[in-house]
């Protein structure tokens, strides 16, 4: 059995060709050294020439080598970035070939040279993911490292999957310190192959479906804001309905920085799928999950967001309600300094309302001249005499208040407020970035409903 198994190694075809042993050749009176058409003459001179390894490997070696690649592209694949996550891996053998047909003391210096800038570069890249991702928890097993953690096992948050020339240049280049798509390509089909739906929060930005499967979602709105209420409930049906169809389906949302606009999103989810049964214990659970000191989703308006989403499910199950039309009629600064003069504009989804930079009785004016003072004293009024009010609002909508300290401003929503709303100042978004202090500072809105003014404009007709 050996024999026949030594056979099938070798096929008897192939044989070794027979090598005539050269005869030797007296020299005269040197009889000790061996002569150089010997057979250990011939092997010791063999092995005296020194043939540069560059020379063998030369034959097998691309004609064309960097030559058909772009300017560009020689330039990103130096610093580990590529075109696209589905190109080819840059061919490290091309580089170590042309370094090593640089000979001695010159070509070691150039390779090391080239491998101590690569390993600079893919350390600085490491420390400035670290260093975007905050206090954010990463995703550190299995040789990956990622802006990513798993909330659930089957809700899992991350940062925007840069890296890729369908998000635009600086999509692209984010790349370097963000989440890159390539990697994150590699995480999903290692860990959650055909069991993943990606969810995009961003409006500034997007990125090629088919690099994920094309199971991508977009649910769009605009950093440090909120979204159209309507737009969480979709999100929650889309997510739910992706998690029943299988029991290892999992569900990945992310926005730029996977945080804040993250954080309103599967806050609301989790409510929506009964793990908590208020929005203060789901919003405590994610922040913990996803940030080492628990501060993820922290802006005033997106807070008061998911609370309006608990309202929503506890009583109207779930189900939006049409927003309540109503005139909004001004605005109060309580405990207001001097310091606060603020311009003001009013925003839906669909655009501006109001806004005094525009409006033909304040344009013209500094702020000072259109806010006055109450007969109580500390609180400032804005308003416009003689007109019903300034905007008609129906849903959700965003007052901003702007000055030279810079902006200050809330999203709110008609039907989920009184007819008079005071908010402090931890309820503002942007206040606490100010620089000079306003203890007590406090700013009410004043609403009509239209109905009622309609039922008042007739009375006075009558």
């Amino acid at each position: 059995m050996a024999s026949g198994s030594a056979n099938l190694s070798i096929p008897p075809s192939v044989k070794a060709p027979d090598v005539p042993t050269p005869t030797a050749v007296d020299t005269g009176p040197d009889t000790d050294a061996p002569s150089r058409l010997s057979a250990s003459g011939i092997s010791t001179w063999a092995k005296n020439m020194k043939i540069p390894k560059s020379m063998q490997g030369s034959q097998d070696e691309s004609p064309s080598g960097n030559a058909g690649k772009s300017t560009f592209a020689r330039f990103t694949t130096g610093f580990g970035l590529r075109l696209s996550p589905k190109a080819p891996q840059p061919d490290d053998s091309s580089n170590g070939a042309s370094t090593a047909s640089q000979p001695g003391f010159i070509g070691t210096l150039t390779k090391g040279i080239v491998d101590s800038s690569k390993n600079a570069v893919k350390a600085v890249q490491v420390k400035a993911r670290h260093v975007v991702s905050q206090n954010k928890r990463r995703y550190q097993e299995g040789g990956f490292d990622l802006d990513m953690t798993y909330i659930t096992e089957n809700i899992i948050a991350m940062g925007f999957p840069a890296g890729d020339m369908s998000s635009g240049f600086f999509g692209y280049v984010e790349g370097f310190y963000r989440n890159h798509m390539e990697e994150v390509i590699k995480f999903f089909e290692t860990h959650h192959k055909d069991k993943y739906k990606v969810y995009n929060l961003c409006s500034e930005r997007l990125y090629d479906a088919s690099l994920l499967e094309g199971k991508v979602a977009s649910f769009p709105f605009d950093d440090h804001n909120c979204p159209p209420i309507q737009l969480i409930i979709s999100f929650c049906h889309s997510a739910y309905s992706w998690l029943k169809e299988d029991i290892e389906n999992v569900v990945v949302v992310h926005c730029k920085a996977g945080m804040a606009r993250t954080g309103l999103m599967i806050s609301s989810l989790l409510l929506y799928l009964k793990f908590f049964p208020t929005a203060e214990e789901s919003m405590d659970y994610y922040n913990q999950k996803r940030c080492f000191d628990g501060k993820g989703l922290v802006l005033p308006s997106q807070i008061r967001y998911v609370k309006y989403f608990e309202r929503i499910l506890t009583y109207f199950n779930g189900e939006n309600q049409p927003g309540r039309r109503c005139m909004l009629r001004g605005f109060r600064l309580h405990k207001c300094p001097y310091w606060i003069r603020p311009h003001v504009t009013v925003s839906d989804h669909n655009g501006v309302l109001f806004s005094t930079k525009k409006h033909p009785r304040t344009k013209d004016l500094s702020p000072e001249a259109f806010w006055f003072s109450a007969p109580k004293k500390g609180i400032m009024v804005f308003a416009l005499p003689g007109e019903p009010g300034l905007t008609e609002l129906a849903g959700d909508f965003k007052v901003d208040f702007h000055d030279r300290q810079g902006d200050f401003y809330c999203w709110l929503n008609t039907t989920m407020i009184e007819n008079r709303k005071i908010l402090n100042t931890n309820d503002l978004d942007g206040f606490d970035k100010r620089k000079l202090p306003s203890p007590g500072f406090q700013v009410e809105l004043c609403l009509w409903t239209t109905t009622v003014l309609f039922q008042q404009s007739l009375q006075l007709k009558m």
